[in-house]
């Protein structure tokens, strides 16, 4: 329910309270502005670091599962592992591309080199590889 942030003196900085269900992934963007976290709630929930708060949440569908997000290294995209794989083009937040290749749960999700393509893991024991 609860994310804290620490600086290097290992201080709370600051609480980020707003999903309604324990954290089950986040990852920070390249530059370390932006913070993506997800929770049991189907909800992805996008922070400003710079100035502590919730910018944007995406509503996922009711159910959908999240396991793990990922920024590429230049910040435009934000893949998302779960119930299903998506994409999304940073900025304006849109779903790019959804995958729906894994017969399980995907577990993670990584881009390549210039995310020139999407990685992801799954119950169902494969790996996935997705041009872009």
């Amino acid at each position: 329910k609860y994310l804290f942030i620490f600086l290097f003196q290992q201080q709370n900085v600051h609480n980020f309270e707003s999903h309604s269900g324990p954290i089950s992934a986040l990852s920070f963007s390249e530059n370390g502005y932006y913070l993506a976290t997800a929770a049991d709630d189907a909800c992805v929930r996008l922070w400003d670091l710079r100035k502590l708060r919730n910018f944007k949440t995406l509503t996922l569908d009711e159910g959908y599962e999240v396991r793990d997000l990922c920024f590429d290294n230049s910040g435009t995209y934000l893949a998302v592992a779960g119930t299903d794989v998506r994409v999304y083009l940073c900025k304006q937040w849109q779903d790019l591309k959804v995958f729906n290749d894994h017969t399980a749960m995907a577990t993670g999700v990584r881009f390549g080199a210039h995310a020139s393509y999407v990685a992801s893991t799954s119950m169902d024991r494969t790996l996935k590889l997705y041009g872009l």
